[in-house]
C-alpha cells in the first residue's frame, strides 16, 4: 500500500516545475495537514498570487481557482515553490531571463532543467504593468507598508487573550483568524522577494559583464538594520556578559541543562542582569525556530536549549571576533565595490546600476523584515494550537500536543465535537509522518511527483569523501576568506560541537540559525542563492559564505580543513 499525505496538492500541467529552494528554509520538515490546509492554501499560495497580481505580471486567468495550490504546493508532505511561474515572470520582464531567475533560486544546482517556452508565456499587457512596477523599485526611498504591518501585528500580539481561558472552539477560531491577518503581510513579503530578485539579478549581470563578478557580494553587504540578523547581535551581547563573568561562565561550563536555574541561584547583581537580558531576548525572539513556518516546530521559547546552546558556543568566541568588528569595514567596501563597477559603465547603464544598488539597500532588509513579521503571526497560531493540543493530551485524546495538527482544517470542527471518531485517522497519519521524516524529498519536481516510498532515505553517511587539494565550486554570497576545520550541522535541535573558527557546513539555514554563525569562521550550504537567508545573515555578520556547494554535507568529513572564499564561492580542501 502506497504512502499518502492528506494535504498534498495536485501537480500543475501549465506550470509543472517546482523546487524546495527557499521553501526548504522555512519548511525544513514535512508540513502537517492543519498547517498546510489552513495556512498553505489560505496564505502561502493565496497571498503569493496577490503579490503577482500587485506587481502586474500575472492575472487570475493564468492560474487554477484559489484554494487549488499552484504557485506553491505540498508534495509528499514537503512544501515546494513553483519554478515555472518565476520563469514566466522573467520572460514578461524586460532585461530578465529565465536563466537569471533560476540563478536567484538555485545558485549553480546541476539538476535545474532548461527553460522550455510555452505559447502563453509572453503577455504584452502584463509586461507593460511589470515595467511600471519596476520603475517604482528604482525610485523607491522607503517601504511604508512595512511599518503598517509591524503596527498591526503588534496590536494582534498585545490583544492576545489568556489562551487558558478560551474554549476549545474559541482557540480554533483564533487559530483560523491568523490566516487573514497573515495574508497581506505575506503578499508584501513576496513583492519584496521579487524586488530583491530583480535588483540583485541586475547587479550580478552588470558586475559579471564588466569582469567584476567577485565584487557582487560586496554590493549587498553591510546594509545594517536587517531584522533576521538582529537576534544574533542580541545574543552576542548576552555572550559577553557570560564571558566576562567567572560565575556565569562556571554555570555554563556545567552544561546547558539547568543553567538558567543555576544562574538564578547565584542571586547576584550580574546574575540578575543576565536573567533580565535572557528574558528580554526570549520576549523579542522566542518565536524563531528551525522549521519556523511549520506549526509543530520547536521555538526558542518552547525549546530554550536551542538558543542556550548557541549562546554557549558564542561565549567562547573572543571579543575581537565580535560581529561589530567583523562588519565595520563592510559599508566602506560596499561603497568601493559600487564605485568600481559603476566606473566601468556607460552613462545609461551606470544610472540603472546605481539605482539597483540603492534599491537593494531598501528591499533586501524589507524582505527580511516582512519574513520576521510573518513568523510572529505563525507563533501566534502555534501557541494557540499548543494550548488546545495540550488540553487534548491531558484528556487522554492525544499522545502529543503536536498530534492536533494531523487533522485537516475541514475536519477540525468535527474532530473537536467527536475526537474518538478520528482516533484511527490520527494514528495512521502519525505513522505516515514518521515515514516522511525519514526521507529527503527531491529538490526539484517536474510533473507528477514520485511516490513517497521512492524518496531518498535520510542518510548521514559520507559518500566519496573530499580529497586534499580538491576545490568544490559554489556561489559566493558573502565576501571574505577563512580557513578552518569543517563541522557538519544537520539540525539546530542537535547538540553540535561547534568551536570558534569552524566552517559550518549545512544543507540550508534560516534566520533562526543566525546566532550559531557567531561561532563560525565561514558558512557553506548545499543549497541556496544570493538572497537566501544564509547569504543575507552571513553578509550582515561579516562571515564568508558559499552556497549551492553540491553534496557538501555528504562529502565533507568533520575536521577537514577547508578554505572558503566567499566572493568566488570556491571551497578548497586542505
Amino acid at each position: 500500500m502506497s504512502v499518502a499525505w492528506p494535504c498534498d496538492d495536485a501537480p500543475s500541467d501549465r506550470f509543472p516545475i517546482f523546487t524546495r529552494a527557499n521553501t526548504g528554509e522555512v519548511f525544513t520538515d514535512a508540513a502537517t495537514p492543519l498547517t498546510w490546509s489552513a495556512f498553505g492554501r489560505g496564505v502561502y499560495d493565496a497571498a503569493y498570487r496577490d503579490a503577482l497580481y500587485q506587481i502586474g505580471v500575472f492575472t487570475p486567468a493564468d492560474f487554477r481557482p484559489e484554494g487549488e495550490c499552484e504557485v506553491v504546493g505540498c508534495f509528499g508532505g514537503y512544501v515546494y515553490i513553483n519554478v515555472s511561474i518565476s520563469r514566466v515572470l522573467a520572460v514578461r520582464t524586460p532585461g530578465m531571463t529565465a536563466e537569471a531567475i533560476d540563478r536567484s533560486l538555485f545558485g549553480e544546482h546541476p539538476d535545474v532543467r532548461p527553460y522550455a517556452p510555452h505559447p502563453d508565456d509572453e503577455n504584452a499587457a502584463c509586461t507593460e504593468r511589470m515595467v511600471a512596477w519596476m520603475g517604482s523599485l528604482f525610485s523607491a526611498t522607503d517601504v511604508p507598508e512595512l511599518d503598517e504591518h509591524r503596527r498591526r501585528i503588534d496590536e494582534v500580539v498585545a490583544a492576545r487573550p489568556r489562551l487558558s481561558e478560551l474554549t476549545d472552539a474559541e482557540l480554533a477560531a483564533r487559530y483560523r483568524s491568523m490566516v487573514p491577518e497573515m495574508r497581506p503581510v505575506f503578499a508584501t513579503h513576496m513583492v519584496h522577494l521579487y524586488a530583491t530578485n530583480i535588483l540583485t539579478g541586475l547587479i550580478a549581470q552588470v558586475g559579471e559583464a564588466v569582469g567584476d563578478g567577485d565584487l557582487v557580494a560586496k554590493v549587498t553587504s553591510g546594509l545594517g538594520e536587517v531584522d533576521s540578523a538582529q537576534q544574533s547581535f542580541d545574543l552576542w551581547r548576552l555572550s559577553r556578559q557570560v564571558r566576562n563573568s567567572a560565575a556565569l561562565t562556571g554555570a555554563f561550563a556545567e552544561g546547558i541543562g539547568g543553567v538558567v536555574e543555576r544562574i538564578a541561584a547565584l542571586d547576584s547583581a550580574e546574575a540578575r542582569e543576565f536573567l533580565a537580558g535572557w528574558d528580554a531576548f526570549l520576549d523579542a525572539w522566542g518565536f524563531l525556530g528551525p522549521s519556523v513556518w511549520e506549526g509543530r516546530s520547536p521555538t526558542y521559547r518552547s525549546a530554550p536549549e536551542i538558543p542556550l546552546r548557541m549562546l554557549d558556543h558564542a561565549r567562547r568566541v573572543p571579543d575581537e571576533q565580535s560581529p561589530e568588528r567583523r562588519t565595520a569595514h563592510l559599508a566602506a567596501e560596499r561603497a568601493e565595490a559600487v564605485a568600481t563597477i559603476a566606473g566601468k559603465l556607460d552613462e545609461e547603464t551606470r544610472a540603472q546600476f546605481l539605482a539597483a544598488a540603492n534599491g537593494a539597500t531598501i528591499f533586501l532588509p524589507a524582505r527580511e523584515a516582512t519574513k520576521v513579521q510573518c513568523t510572529r503571526l505563525c507563533e501566534e497560531a502555534r501557541m494557540t494550537m499548543r494550548e488546545l493540543g495540550g488540553r487534548l493530551v491531558a484528556r487522554g485524546v492525544l499522545d502529543r500536543w503536536e498530534d492536533v495538527l494531523l487533522l485537516m482544517d475541514d475536519e477540525f470542527d468535527a474532530f473537536l465535537a467527536e475526537p474518538e471518531a478520528y482516533a484511527a485517522v490520527v494514528a495512521e497519519r502519525k505513522q505516515t509522518l514518521e515515514v516522511l521524516e525519514g526521507k529527503w524529498p527531491p529538490f526539484i519536481l517536474e510533473g507528477a511527483p514520485p511516490a513517497i516510498e521512492s524518496f531518498a532515505d535520510r542518510d548521514t553517511s559520507i559518500v566519496d569523501p573530499v580529497a586534499s587539494g580538491e576545490v568544490l565550486a559554489g556561489l559566493g554570497v558573502a565576501p571574505g576568506v577563512h580557513t578552518g576545520p569543517a563541522r557538519v550541522v544537520r539540525s539546530l535541535i542537535d547538540d553540535v560541537d561547534l568551536e570558534p573558527g569552524d566552517v559550518l557546513i549545512a544543507m540550508t539555514t534560516d534566520s533562526s540559525w543566525g546566532p550559531l554563525f557567531l561561532s563560525a569562521g565561514a558558512v557553506v550550504c548545499q543549497t541556496g542563492a544570493a538572497i537566501s537567508h544564509a547569504a543575507i545573515v552571513a553578509r550582515e555578520l561579516g562571515i564568508p559564505a558559499a552556497v549551492s556547494v553540491q553534496d557538501c554535507t555528504t562529502r565533507i568529513i568533520d575536521g577537514t580543513i577547508l578554505t572558503v572564499d566567499g566572493s568566488s564561492g570556491k571551497v578548497t580542501v586542505g
